[in-house]
């Protein structure tokens, strides 16, 4: 019994051992995720502007779902910075869903393919050439107020919005941000994603440009993430109302704790010993009573008696034929007084007498001490 401690405590450390080794010599590396998500903290994320807009504005949410699924109703703004895989018919969607009132800020270096804005090289678009990565002068109604904002933009090439588009920052070489109506809702676009990033929100005047970009009362900007990757679909819970779904599991486990308060039973379960005792002595009565009318009651404690001796050969090395004194000088060292005692007189022969009362003690007695004397051989 005491080597189990030691073998639990050996194991553990072995465990332990096993895993720093592991560790040390199989160090994870640390994950590259890919650029403008809003949960990364590298460089090229975009977690800090998504911070400071959580300060600031409104309530910021991702979006792992398609843009067939954005949620109903106004006052919603999606924000998707530089996505990738975006098809026609999401656009179509994303565009009636604008003109039922809501917003979207497209941050791309090259919005090709959207049929609402054109895009043409800085120089064609009769503005002066910029090199990427160049820091330019940003003027427009979209600039901060009394400023000289200036930015860094990684891409050569400019906007050519139409009549009804509205410019709000541009430079030299031309468009930057424009901002067309759809409907109740409005979409813009940004031709500076890098302005979002952790490494870029903080210098120039990036975060002084994109702030007022968000503006408009939304009550939630959606950061689109579904096109970076990391879309979830919808499962079968998705086609019902966030508070029918939370009401349902809040039903499920008020219903679950019913059920185990119902069928728990705390504590141990106890047997009543009258029961037990009653059951027992039955049993016994009725065993001494069919020896005793079979006459065969002293051959069932001969039974007995020999294997108590068997025990006794096997235990403590007592030889078979050993004396009731014998044995009881081989149990004083283990046992008290009485208990050798006892050993003697039911290794003793039985007296003539006692009927069926006395057959029923005696048997109860030797099988009490063969429990004991089995016991203490498994604990050794």
């Amino acid at each position: 019994m005491r080597r189990f401690p030691k073998l639990y405590a050996g194991l553990a450390a072995s465990v332990a051992l096993f895993l720093l080794l592991g560790f040390w010599v199989v160090q994870p590396a640390a994950r590259n995720l890919p650029a403008y998500l809003s949960f990364s903290a590298d460089t090229d994320g975009i977690k800090a502007w998504r911070e400071l807009l959580q300060e600031r504005g409104p309530q910021v949410k991702e979006w792992r779902l398609g843009w067939d699924r954005l949620p109903e109703g106004t006052g919603h703004l999606l924000v998707a910075v530089q996505p990738a895989g975006v098809t026609e018919e999401e656009k179509k969607r994303l565009l009636r869903w604008v003109e039922q009132g809501n917003g979207f800020l497209l941050f791309h270096r090259s919005p090709e393919g959207w049929s609402t804005w054109s895009v043409a090289n800085g120089a064609a678009s009769g503005g002066s050439p910029s090199a990427p990565g160049e820091l330019r002068r940003v003027t427009g109604p979209g600039a901060p107020a009394g400023t000289d904002a200036e930015a860094r933009v990684e891409t050569a090439d400019r906007l050519l919005p139409d009549g009804e588009a509205e410019v709000l920052l541009s430079d030299a070489a031309g468009v930057l941000v424009s901002r067309q109506p759809a409907g109740r809702g409005s979409l813009t676009v940004v031709l500076a994603p890098e302005w979002l990033t952790n490494g870029q929100i903080a210098k120039e005047s990036h975060f002084d440009l994109v702030w007022p970009l968000m503006a408009g009362g939304w009550s939630t900007v959606l950061v689109d993430e579904a096109h970076h990757g990391y879309r979830t679909k919808p499962g079968l819970l998705a086609v019902y109302p966030a508070w029918l779904v939370l009401a349902g599991v809040q039903l499920a486990a008020a219903l679950l704790l019913w059920l185990w308060l119902r069928g728990k039973r705390f504590g141990p379960v106890y047997t009543p010993r009258a029961w037990t005792v009653r059951r027992s002595d039955e049993t016994l009565l009725a065993a001494a009573g069919w020896y005793e009318r079979l006459g065969s009651r002293a051959e069932a404690l001969g039974h007995q008696q020999r294997f108590l001796r068997q025990l006794l050969a096997e235990r403590w090395g007592l030889r078979p034929g050993a004396t009731p004194q014998e044995a009881a000088e081989a149990a004083r060292l283990r046992w008290s007084e009485p208990e050798a005692e006892r050993l003697a007189r039911l290794l003793a022969e039985p007296g003539p007498g006692g009927g069926v009362q006395a057959f029923v003690e005696r048997t109860r007695e030797a099988g009490e001490l063969i429990r004991r004397i089995e016991k203490e051989g498994r604990d050794e």
